[in-house]
This record gives structure tokens, sequence and C-alpha cells, in this order.
């Protein structure tokens, strides 16, 4: 319990300098990491509030017909990731376009 606390503070401290370090305007990769920070944040204060552990789960379905249980921070964290992801392989590539446009300048 104690490992996973502390891997969720040392996560928050990084997130919230890539939150700091995000230029201003770019909001996709601000609710990317909004996503993930809450997340991880819903998951230390079930930790903390429950000797369970993680709790906030949620089963859905009409009838016979479920849909797979899942956890609401989890799968914050999950989209979360994926976006910012996607917005530092974007960046990246913004990166190197400029790079082979400035090389391929006279």
């Amino acid at each position: 319990m104690f490992c996973f606390f502390g891997l969720a503070i040392i996560a928050l401290i990084v997130l919230g300098s890539m939150v700091r370090s995000t230029r201003p305007g770019d909001r996709f990769r601000l609710l990317a990491l909004a996503l993930v920070c809450g997340g991880a944040a819903g998951n230390l204060i079930d930790r903390i509030r429950s000797a369970q552990g993680v709790v906030d789960f949620l089963d859905i379905g009409v009838g016979g017909w479920r849909w797979p249980t899942f956890n609401v921070a989890d799968s914050a964290i999950t989209v979360g990731a994926i976006a910012l992801a996607l917005s530092l392989w974007q960046e990246g590539r913004a990166h190197q376009r400029a790079k082979e446009a400035q090389a391929a300048e006279p």
C-alpha cells in the first residue's frame, strides 16, 4: 500500500511540473494532464480513506446484459495517458518538421 501511495505522490508532482511547463492555450494537453491528475488523486484519496483500497467501481447493465465493471479513476488515467501520448507525439513531429525545414534553408 505504501508503495502505491508513494508512486501516486511522485506522479502528481511530475504531472504538476508538466502542467506548469505546458504552453498557454494548449487545451488538449491540459485536458490530458487533468484526467491523469484527477485519476491519480482519486485513487490516492481512496487509498487513504478506505482500508479496502480503491473502491470507485461501476457495474452498469440492464437485466442480464452487463458492461464490464470498471474503475472511474483508472479510466480517467488511461484516457488521459493516451491523450498525453498523442499530444507529445504531435509536438515531437512538429519539432522534427521545423528542424527539417531549418536544415533545408540555404
